[in-house]
């Protein structure tokens, strides 16, 4: 059992030793994140953001997220960034987001829900 430990090591730091470590890449990538709107529901206990992310302002999406006390979900996603997408509240269970008929969803869910909290999505296309 020892000799198999042994040997297994061995053959691990001889394999780490013989990887050309020069070739990593150490520079931090940058991320773009811009947040476009923040609101809370009538009650205070959710919010939902309204946000563009990505690892530059070229390769990023617009998403519209969903947080509750203890966790969140993403609701709305398209690719892209300054697409003007808007959303509000109607109520503690409904969020109304307007959009574009010609935005093609990556992410588009009717409702979320987290344990007995439930939000329905509805979606205006102009």
């Amino acid at each position: 059992m020892r000799v198999t430990f042994y040997f297994i090591a061995i053959a691990f730091f001889t394999q780490l030793l013989s990887c050309d470590f020069s070739r990593i890449d150490n520079k931090a990538t940058d991320f773009y994140h811009k947040e476009l709107l923040k609101l809370y529901s009538p009650d205070n206990t959710k919010y939902f953001t309204i946000n563009e992310n990505g690892t530059d302002s070229s390769n990023a999406h617009t998403q519209v997220l969903l947080n509750f006390k203890n966790g969140g979900a993403g609701i709305y996603a398209i690719q892209g960034i300054n697409k003007n997408i808007n959303a509000y509240w109607k109520g503690n269970s409904l969020i109304v987001i307007e959009t574009f008929k010609e935005y093609k969803a990556d992410q588009k869910w009717p409702k979320v829900q987290f344990l007995d909290d439930i939000v329905q999505i509805e979606y205006i296309e102009k």
